[in-house]
């Protein structure tokens, strides 16, 4: 019986980790990807932004020392902890190099932004308004004002 009750229990968890997958993936699925409503000049544009912010963010990276990469690194101190910690400890040429490169990220979707008809305009904004209504009580949590390196 407890061999049962067992075998029950086991393969309940499994199919609903297997449908909690399965919705993810059909989340993922379901939205037209934006490439399609973009013309050649914005997928264009869109790449070299990307390859700017990874190059600002590999050179930031570099410039850690190795206390600063344990503080990114440690799974005991939460988000917030973790980025009080890193902002202390951040000398004045990391703080200049991180106000560049936020500077950046935002001249970048800016310009991004200005690039977009107005049809795009609404379909990003119902697509964004359907993928965070589908997506409700399935949130990850965390910090929105959290440092991404």
């Amino acid at each position: 019986m407890k061999f049962k009750t067992l075998a029950l229990l086991v393969a309940t968890i499994y199919s609903v980790s297997l449908n909690a997958q399965r919705r993810q993936t059909d989340l993922k699925h379901n939205f037209p990807r934006i490439e399609s409503i973009l013309s050649q000049e914005q997928i264009k544009m869109l790449e070299s932004q990307k390859e700017i912010i990874r190059m600002k963010r590999d050179s930031f990276r570099k410039s850690l020392t190795e206390e600063q990469k344990s503080i990114m690194k440690s799974r005991i101190l939460n988000s917030d902890e973790r980025r009080r910690s890193i902002m202390a400890s951040l000398n004045d040429e990391q703080r200049d190099l991180l106000e560049t490169h936020e500077g950046k990220i935002k001249t970048l979707r800016k310009e991004f932004q200005e690039s977009l008809s107005n049809d795009q305009k609404e379909f990003l904004r119902k697509t964004r308004l359907q993928y965070h209504g589908r997506n409700k009580g399935n949130q990850r949590g965390g910090s929105k004002n959290r440092m991404r390196i």
